[in-house]
């Protein structure tokens, strides 16, 4: 029996998708369909993980089920959600862009139910909500308007408006995210284009948003928004993590003095009032974070890991999240 390897590197998908309709469509083992292509047990292994990338075979995993383990009742009860989605750890240990899109993955799936044509999607950048956008199915997003909720941050806008099958969808605000001063923040806000669009995303009947750090290398850093050095001193002000822009405390509280005067897009005080509001975000650094927005009531449907679960859950202290018992607004599928 051959190793495979000189296969791969020639007719590579021709010979994943015999092997993943093998293993997929006709239920035989990896040892099975090693013998009928004539490779090895491990090139089989390696056949069926490019299938998958390549995106030849597509799975998906009901993101119900995700809600109803053990840890997501717990994490929903516990912070008044409407539904907590929980992504099991990764066997392959942490890393950050990859636990991005296995985030992105189950947030996608379970979106699509809420989505149908004359809907409007508010979205607030972030790295898993930019992955989530491009996991749904451009059937998904027929009629379907997203309004981004905050000016725009560059390499995220232009990987969102290059996207084919999310470009021609989007409605975005003609402006920056942060700007110089609150003189020019105000004047801003006031422009016809940007008042437009922030007033269609304060309608969503659905909000995707990220949730960042007040660390060292956040995601605002990595983004150009601020530096280590404004970070450091937001943290040093209570600090422990940023949505939309906005920096907030361990109750949620906004952290006065931070970027709140220089931003544009909606503040959280108008997020907490919205139906729909989805944070997506993982990582054990995220912790404080998170526990910052679900006291502060701004999301009502979190979609998270295992890791990030069991820490919130664990902790002995009581919710003192403002949107108790959840939005009252449950999505229809």
């Amino acid at each position: 029996m051959t190793s495979g390897n000189d296969r791969i590197s020639g007719g590579a998908d021709d010979l994943a998708l015999r092997a993943a309709w093998l293993y997929h469509v006709d239920g035989l083992t990896q040892a099975e369909v090693a013998e009928r292509l004539y490779v090895s047990r491990p090139t089989v292994g390696r056949l069926l993980e490019r299938a998958q990338a390549s995106g030849i075979v597509h799975v998906e995993i009901d993101a119900h089920r995700l809600a109803a383990v053990e840890v997501a009742v717990r994490l929903q009860r516990r912070f008044g959600l409407d539904e907590a989605i929980v992504v099991p750890s990764d066997p392959r240990g942490d890393d950050r862009d990859r636990g991005n899109e296995r985030l992105a993955t189950a947030a996608a799936e379970r979106l699509r139910g809420y989505l149908h044509p004359g809907s409007v999607v508010g979205v607030a950048w972030g790295d898993a909500v930019q992955r989530t956008l491009a996991h749904l199915p451009a059937p998904a997003l027929a009629g379907v308007t997203l309004a981004t909720l905050t000016g725009g941050i560059d390499y995220i806008s232009q990987r969102i408006i290059g996207h084919p099958a999310i470009g021609g969808h989007l409605r975005a605000i003609p402006a920056p995210l942060i700007v110089t001063n609150p003189e020019m923040a105000r004047a801003l806000r006031e422009e016809p284009g940007v008042r437009d669009v922030l007033d269609l995303g304060r309608g969503a009947g659905l909000t995707l948003t990220g949730i960042g750090t007040a660390l060292p290398d956040s995601s605002a850093v990595r983004a150009g928004l601020v530096s280590d050095a404004e970070v450091a001193a937001f943290a040093a002000h209570g600090a422990v993590g940023d949505m939309l822009g906005e920096w907030f405390d361990a109750q949620g509280r906004v952290v006065a003095g931070a970027t709140s005067q220089r931003r544009i897009g909606i503040e959280l005080e108008e997020l907490r009032a919205m139906p729909n509001v989805v944070g997506i975000a993982g990582g054990r650094e995220k912790v404080a974070a998170i526990r910052g927005v679900l006291g502060g009531g701004y999301i009502n449907v979190l979609v998270t890991d295992e890791g990030v679960a069991q820490e919130l859950v664990a902790d002995g202290s009581q919710s003192n999240s403002k949107r108790q018992g959840g939005s009252g607004r449950k999505a229809t599928n």
